[in-house]
């Protein structure tokens, strides 16, 4: 039996994203990727002293709270942040 499909398809344009492009690399990618290292050394640097101060009996109790995750989201930040900077700045070019 021949069936009829009464759906339409509407056809959208297709966007795309070449990953390796120098202005993605450039301006998105390697800033992203210096914050997700600002963020771990951060939260590791957070995580080490609390650890450290536990052993040591200097509090009670062993926690990480939000408030860690959001100070070390200030890495992500700063690291981030002088990435796109370095990256935005003219080239000196020889004379």
């Amino acid at each position: 039996m021949n069936e009829i499909s009464s759906v339409q398809e509407k056809v959208h344009p297709e966007v795309t994203v070449n990953l390796k492009s120098p202005f993605f690399l450039k301006y998105i990618f390697y800033p992203i990727r210096a914050g997700l290292f600002g963020f771990s050394l951060f939260f590791t640097t957070i995580f080490i002293s609390k650890y450290i101060g536990f052993l040591v009996k200097n509090s009670e109790e062993f926690s990480v709270d939000i408030n860690d995750v959001i100070l070390s989201l200030l890495g992500f930040v700063l690291l981030g942040l002088i990435k796109l900077l370095e990256n935005i700045k003219p080239e000196k070019r020889p004379k």
